[in-house]
């Protein structure tokens, strides 16, 4: 099921970012930070890093002073399993992490979009990079 909700996924932001954008509002600040900080969130199954489709969940805990770890379900090629890094958020809700492995150290740039039951990030360039259901974001740091 959670494939199948990938695929699909994909395909409307590979087709339609732009109509998207237009109907979505990304969460502000205020809203990110009571999404995600001083939560663990786990993603749906397929993830999209720097260009790479990773068939991989994907755990990310961020805590209230600008850290940030996470965890692949499955070890990437040629990346740590695991890795730390920081975090910001701008007034607008757009959201910044740069993790000292992943990715080559840049910075990822991404919004949030709020839907029924989950969250959608998409990349600052309007591409998709993952989803986090709702059901599956939990307090506290569960990547301990």
């Amino acid at each position: 099921m959670k494939k199948y909700f990938s695929l699909i996924l994909i395909g409307i932001f590979a087709n339609s970012s732009l109509c998207f954008a237009a109907t979505l509002s990304s969460l502000n600040k205020e809203q990110f930070v009571k999404a995600f900080v001083n939560k663990t969130s786990v993603s749906i199954a397929t993830d999209n890093l720097n260009g790479r489709t990773i068939e991989n969940t994907f755990s990310m805990f961020l805590d209230d002073h600008g850290n940030a770890v996470g965890k692949m379900s499955q070890k990437p090629t040629n990346e740590p399993q695991t890795d730390k890094g920081i975090y910001s958020i701008n007034d607008d809700g757009t959201a910044y992490i740069t993790w000292q492995h992943w990715d080559g150290k840049k910075t990822l740039c991404f919004r949030a979009f709020n839907t029924e039951n989950a969250y959608i990030n998409v990349g600052c360039d309007n591409v998709f990079h993952t989803a986090f259901m709702k059901e599956a974001i939990q307090p506290g740091n569960l990547l301990n």
